[in-house]
């Protein structure tokens, strides 16, 4: 059985923002220190977790939706590997 916490079907950008801020936190980063790895601004990290949807999310679910997609977000070493 999956681990509950470590995966989620998302189906907006909202979704996959929560995913992602609950990732990070679970790693014990900060968004600042997120942003840093990846040479984001910490202001990109913060609108990709409050799900604000840029153009490319918001096409790519609209486009998963109208396919019958299902995208699932498995944080990897979790109980699913």
């Amino acid at each position: 059985m999956p681990d509950t916490e470590r995966w989620t079907t998302a189906r907006s950008a909202r979704d996959l923002g929560r995913f992602v801020s609950q990732a990070r936190r679970r790693r014990g980063l900060s968004q600042a220190a997120l942003a840093d790895e990846l040479g984001l601004t910490r202001q990109y990290v913060s609108e990709l977790e409050s799900g604000a949807g840029n153009l490319y999310i918001t096409r790519l679910f609209e486009i998963l939706d109208d396919l019958d997609v299902d995208v699932r977000l498995v944080e990897r070493g979790g109980s699913d590997d």
